[in-house]
C-alpha cells in the first residue's frame, strides 16, 4: 500500500494569479456597458519612442562640439520624451462588440465612441518607419465629419480585418465568398 503525503498548507492556499489589468484596462471597463465585451484593444509600439531618443542621442553627439545647442536639443528630447510617455499611458483605442472607443490626445484629450453601425471605415496609414518596424496609424473615420487618428498601433491590421469581417458578414459576406471561390475553380 503507497501512502500519499498530503499537499502542504501553504501550496493549498495558494490561488491562482491574476495579471494585473493595465490602466487602459481599467479604463476601458468604466466605459462599457451592458452586455458589452472588448473585442480588440490597441496595441501601442514601441516606436513611439524613437523620435526623442533620435534627438538626445543628436543632443549627446554635439555635446562634445556646440554644448550650448547640446543642452537646448537635449531639453527638447527630454521634453518630446515625457509627451511620448505621457501619450502611451494615456492614449486608448479599442472595439467592442458594439462600438469603437477612443481616447486621444494630452491638453486637449479626447474620449469619442462610436456605434459599429456609424463606422464608415478604419483605414491604416503606414510611412517607412511603419513598414519596417511593423505599425501603423488607424484612421476611423466616422458618419458624418468624424475622423480619429491613433498613432503607432502594432496591432493595426486586426483592427481593419475585423471592421472588414463585421461588414461582410452583415452584407451576405459569406454569399459573396462563396461565389467568388466558385468562379475560381476552373470549369471542366
Amino acid at each position: 500500500m503507497t501512502k500519499t503525503t498530503p499537499k502542504s498548507t501553504a501550496t493549498a492556499r495558494r490561488r491562482p494569479s491574476r495579471p494585473l489589468k493595465s490602466y487602459q484596462d481599467q479604463e476601458i471597463e468604466k466605459i462599457l456597458v451592458k452586455d458589452e465585451e472588448v473585442v480588440l484593444r490597441a496595441e501601442l509600439h514601441g516606436a513611439i519612442y524613437w523620435k526623442p531618443v533620435a534627438i538626445l542621442i543628436v543632443a549627446l553627439i554635439l555635446f562634445f562640439l556646440i554644448k550650448p545647442l547640446a543642452l537646448l536639443l537635449g531639453i527638447v528630447g527630454a521634453v518630446m520624451l515625457c509627451i511620448a510617455i505621457l501619450t502611451k499611458h494615456f492614449l486608448l483605442l479599442a472595439v467592442t462588440n458594439k462600438r469603437v472607443l477612443a481616447r486621444y490626445g494630452l491638453l486637449q484629450m479626447d474620449v469619442v465612441d462610436i456605434r459599429l453601425s456609424k463606422v464608415e471605415s478604419i483605414d491604416l496609414e503606414r510611412m517607412l518607419p511603419g513598414h519596417i518596424f511593423g505599425y501603423a496609424n488607424v484612421v476611423v473615420m466616422g458618419t458624418g465629419q468624424r475622423l480619429i487618428r491613433v498613432p503607432y498601433i502594432r496591432n493595426a491590421d486586426a483592427f481593419r480585418r475585423y471592421y472588414n469581417e463585421m461588414v461582410l458578414a452583415e452584407e451576405g459576406g459569406d454569399e459573396a465568398e462563396k461565389e467568388i471561390k466558385q468562379t475560381e475553380k476552373p470549369e471542366e
